[in-house]
């Protein structure tokens, strides 16, 4: 449950950038990296934490 609990964290920090990044008027691309790899960590995180993987 930590490990699931640590990359749902993460991915909340990939979401932070990617909003802050979004303000700053970064280049789209690197928002949307960001944002995918927030997505990712959260969904796993979520999985993982449904599944006790």
């Amino acid at each position: 449950m930590t490990f699931s609990m640590l990359t749902m964290v993460l991915g909340a920090f990939f979401a932070g950038g990617a909003i802050s990044f979004k303000q700053q008027k970064k280049p789209l691309w690197s928002v949307l990296l960001l944002a995918a790899i927030a997505l990712a960590l959260i969904v796993y995180g979520a999985y993982s934490w449904f599944t006790s993987v």
